[in-house]
């Protein structure tokens, strides 16, 4: 049977501001009055909404909703489910419509992408190391960096990580319950405990648990896509990435190096034409210029060629190894990488003047 969603604690984005109902002009608190407005809409105007407490920014959900209701009647836009015993029709907002799956999706990476720029800059970060008596302070990043470098823990590529606190917490707990980080196997006492994660190189997350899915940026850049993260964990910091230049074939482990010669080859300077970008801007840059490139179409005149020579070519010969406006490629399109597991992006914050 039907019902409005009944829960304690709602976790949405939304703010203090109230938010008009998606049919009517009642208005709501959904950050403190969530049940209340589902409940409105249940009893008023039929509407279902499925998770609803699990929607990020569920302000941003329903101003999308009403308008788009606002332009076209519901019955053409939402499919009814009828109630053998009442007869009456009732209209469900689920991810089985494409519409409603790709904006919870979009509102789902915003969030995404919003809190891992706070943890990518925030330098107020403290915690007690889990592995020493170090007292942390400082960036996120960093503070994986010495778990990794110091005791040989592996979490992972600090730039892909995200909802880095929740982590660590998660990890806490388990080491304090005597768990092992990877097969979650219990110990009588701490030391049998290090002693087991040390010799069977446990000292690492299970690539197969999807506990662990939500931690990981890279996750959330598709719907129900789930990253295999076995090589993220296993040597991340051993083995060194080949990175692709943007314009050719050329390749090599040094972003660097890699940068000079797009400099000297291809007249493209990545540091200084991108240094008033901010992190996104830039990833989104590469991943647009690494379309344009697949697609054998200039990145600045969007000009078509048959062959990758000739698009290289003409760059080369016209001066077209340039950023085009920012306009272009600051798309949310552009979010997504055009191959996957592409190392450049990993080393954006390596490279150097």
């Amino acid at each position: 049977m039907f019902g409005p969603l009944s829960f304690k604690d709602s976790q949405t984005q939304s703010n203090e501001l109230e938010t008009q109902c998606l049919l009517c002009p009642l208005k709501f608190n959904l950050k403190t009055c969530l049940p209340f407005f589902l409940k409105h809409i249940f009893d008023d105007h039929r509407i279902v909404i499925e998770d609803a407490q699990h929607i990020n920014n569920i302000q941003l959900y329903i101003c999308h909703w009403r308008e788009k209701f606002a332009q076209r009647p519901i019955e053409e836009l939402v499919p009814a489910v009828t109630i053998s015993s009442s007869d009456l029709k009732y209209f469900v907002l689920s991810m089985l419509l494409n519409d409603d799956k790709q904006l919870r999706h979009k509102l789902k990476l915003d969030a995404m992408l919003e809190r891992q720029e706070f943890e990518r800059t925030d330098t107020a970060f403290k915690t007690a190391c889990l592995f020493c008596k170090l007292s942390f302070e400082g960036k996120r990043c960093d503070y994986i960096s010495h778990l990794s470098n110091d005791h040989n823990v592996r979490l992972g590529n600090p730039h892909n990580l995200v909802y880095v606190d929740d982590l660590i917490e998660h990890i806490e707990k388990l080491l304090n319950n005597l768990k092992c980080l990877y097969c979650e196997k219990t110990f009588t006492d701490r030391i049998t405990l290090k002693d087991h994660m040390r010799k069977k190189q446990h000292k690492r997350i299970n690539p197969t648990n999807t506990f662990y899915d939500k931690y990981y940026a890279t996750n959330y850049l598709e719907e129900d896509y789930r990253w295999d993260r076995s090589g993220e964990y296993a040597d991340w910091k051993d083995v060194e990435d080949t990175i692709t230049c943007l314009y050719c074939n050329l390749s090599d482990k040094d972003i660097n190096k890699l940068c000079l010669h797009m400099s000297s080859k291809h007249q493209f300077n990545f540091y200084n034409v991108t240094k008033h970008l901010d992190f996104y801007q830039r990833v989104k840059l590469v991943n647009y210029i690494r379309r344009q490139v697949h697609r054998l179409q200039c990145i600045l005149c969007d000009a078509s060629f048959d062959n990758a020579d000739k698009l290289e070519s003409h760059m080369q010969e016209v001066g077209h190894c340039r950023m085009p406006n920012v306009k272009v490629f600051d798309q949310p399109e552009f979010y997504f990488p055009t191959f996957e597991n592409d190392s450049f992006l990993h080393y954006l914050e390596s490279i150097d003047d």
